[in-house]
């Protein structure tokens, strides 16, 4: 009786004190909970404020959806045992993407012998209150500055070096490490058309250090991941785990999310929270890609087919732009084509109009050269000169000069002649000897010429060189 008394007291000490925490005034509703937790009042607490928040149930989720048959194995720690787990449809955790459920695996622990807590039963307000008092203070700092105690650092600085710590504590033995920012393996992931688990540490978590040194550098889990997908990791502390943490809501650790492509949008599509066997991840992990790697081969069909008809209508555009380029071609040389030719009739019309214009000009200087020629002197004058010419047509022209005409004069009567040339010389042939009019002999009379009676000259024509040049 004084048993039964004793525990009478202890509960309602417990139901007062879960009063206290969660403001339920209703005590009948609040002993049900209690009852329903084994008056275990952390899990209590817990479970019902997840519920306020709407958030899943971490210690009693509910099944709604389907039950793995298969009970686990009871973990080597010695402390804490992973009893059966749940896989259930997790409507409210998604990526930070998507809104699609993801399935969700959390280990559910076992209740504490009646020994352990009646030893730890004096303890436990102290202990809850310093809990309910550090959760609040962190929750409170984080929420106005989440980065107050921490060094300003980039993303990739936070998985190195969170890499490093792992392998300094843990060991080498690890599946690969993505090194990059959470967006660049979602990125990556979705270029390469991978399933990406993502690992969030918490180092003070109790189960964290079994986790890492059982599962994490377990031989056949790291050889799965590595064959299987990508893997990012990163300690919640850090600014970029921080973030990670934020966006993928976890409720206990360790925690691990497969994401992969669905409907175009990088999904989380399956949950594990809470410490398992190494052979319960593996299979969670295989059942998981097994229901979505429909997904992804859909996706690489139709990029391949993206891809297909991409080259395809690049090819048709090459093609059309090399018949543009080469129909471009043709009229350019066309157009030069008609250029040139524009070009020679111009060039054509030109010089024939010069050479009227030419054979007008030289009319019009032997109409006037000829007013200018002396009038032919009498035979019988003693300073007169017989001069023969011969054209270069073999017609021959005769006139008689004085001696002291001009040499100027002769080259004037030849030139209005119709038949004689526009330009030419006067020479004789023997002795050879040009007479040619220029500037420095334009007065030069036909005696100082040494032209003498009955001298026979040829018009040598210059008129053609005149023209080629």
């Amino acid at each position: 009786m004084a048993e039964a008394s004793d525990d009478s007291v202890s509960r309602n000490e417990i139901l007062a004190q879960f009063q206290d925490i969660t403001g339920f005034h209703d005590v009948e509703k609040c002993r049900s909970v209690l009852e329903q937790h084994n008056w275990d009042i952390e899990t209590a607490v817990q479970d019902t404020l997840n519920e306020a928040e709407g958030s899943q149930p971490v210690f009693h989720p509910r099944q709604n959806s389907f039950e793995c048959s298969d009970d686990e194995d009871n973990t080597s720690s010695g402390t804490n045992s992973v009893t059966e787990n749940h896989v259930t449809e997790n409507s409210g955790r998604t990526s930070d993407t998507t809104g699609d459920p993801a399935v969700t695996a959390v280990a559910q622990r076992g209740n504490q012998s009646w020994l352990y807590w009646f030893l730890s039963l004096p303890l436990l307000p102290f202990r809850f209150g310093s809990s309910v008092f550090t959760d609040v203070l962190g929750w409170i700092a984080r929420l106005l500055w989440p980065t107050a105690f921490q060094a300003r650092t980039t993303p990739l600085e936070d998985v190195l070096q969170f890499k490093a710590e792992f392998e300094k504590e843990f060991g080498s033995v690890h599946p690969t490490f993505y090194q990059g920012s959470y967006s660049q393996a979602l990125d990556d992931a979705k270029r390469e058309l991978r399933f990406l688990l993502v690992y969030l540490h918490s180092s003070e978590h109790q189960d964290t250090d079994q986790f890492c040194s059982s599962t994490m550098t377990n031989e056949g889990f790291r050889e799965y991941v590595n064959g299987n997908m990508l893997f990012w990791a990163a300690n919640v502390k850090s600014p970029e785990g921080y973030k990670v943490s934020r966006a993928l809501r976890e409720a206990t650790y360790p925690f691990l999310a497969l994401i992969c492509l669905r409907d175009n949008r990088m999904t989380v599509v399956g949950r594990m929270e809470g410490i398992m066997t190494v052979d319960r991840y593996i299979s969670l992990l295989a059942r998981l890609i097994e229901d979505n790697e429909p997904a992804l081969v859909a996706a690489r069909v139709d990029r391949q087919e993206r891809t297909h008809a991409q080259r395809l209508r690049d090819e048709q555009d090459e093609a059309y732009y090399e018949s543009v380029r080469a129909d471009q071609e043709k009229e350019r040389k066309k157009r030069e084509e008609e250029d040139r030719k524009r070009q020679e009739e111009e060039t054509k019309r030109q010089k024939e109009e010069a050479k009227r214009n030419r054979a007008q000009s030289i009319a019009q200087e032997r109409v006037d050269r000829k007013c200018g020629i002396p009038e032919e002197p009498e035979k019988s004058n003693p300073d007169s000169l017989r001069v023969l010419i011969k054209l270069s047509n073999g017609k021959r022209l005769e006139r008689r000069f004085l001696k002291s005409h001009s040499l100027q004069a002769l080259y004037d009567f030849v030139f209005c002649h119709d038949e004689s040339p526009s330009e030419f010389v006067l020479v004789s042939n023997f002795p050879r000897k040009v007479y040619a009019v220029d500037s420095s002999n334009e007065d030069q009379t036909l005696e100082d010429a040494g032209i003498e009676a009955d001298a026979l000259l040829f018009v040598q024509n210059i008129e053609d060189e005149s023209d080629s040049d």
